[in-house]
């Protein structure tokens, strides 16, 4: 019985230490938020930079506006909503002008809505004029309302 018990709890153990192996930390995510990875690494970083409001990131996650992939666009330019950079509005509004996913430019609305800043009025002014996608005209006239108010 002995035996039983200390093989369970070495195996408990071992396992503890494997998965403790497994954390990723925030220097990690960091690497990982390079366009050469694979799009679910970047996606994983780009989503923990978000989550964490890690500052540092916002660079890297405005150079990942331009990749390829529409999901990594995507979850760049969430990211960049939850750390709220003002320095990042420029290139949100970019994306607002020209992403051709519609996906991707409803979230940078929304990410420009939720930074705030009284530069994306005029950005918000163009891109209502030439935005096909309803969902996106109806925030945006949303959007504009509440920034007059500021």
């Amino acid at each position: 019985m002995k035996r039983i018990v200390f093989t369970f709890i070495t195996i408990l153990m071992a396992t503890a230490l494997v998965g403790a192996d497994k954390k990723k930390s925030a220097e990690d995510y960091m690497k990982d938020l390079n366009p050469a990875k694979d799009e679910k690494l970047i996606v994983e970083a780009a989503d923990y930079m978000g989550k964490q409001e890690e500052k540092d990131a916002v660079p890297k996650l405005i150079k990942l506006l331009n990749d390829s992939r529409e999901n990594v666009r995507l979850h760049a330019v969430m990211a960049l909503g939850y750390i709220g950079e003002e320095s990042a509005v420029d290139s949100i509004n970019k994306v607002l002008l020209n992403d051709s996913s519609s996906n991707v430019r409803y979230a940078a609305v929304l990410t420009t809505f939720r930074i705030g800043s009284k530069k994306s009025y005029d950005t918000i002014k163009k891109v209502k004029e030439s935005e096909s996608d309803p969902f996106i005209q109806d925030f945006l006239k949303k959007m504009e309302e509440k920034l007059k108010g500021k």
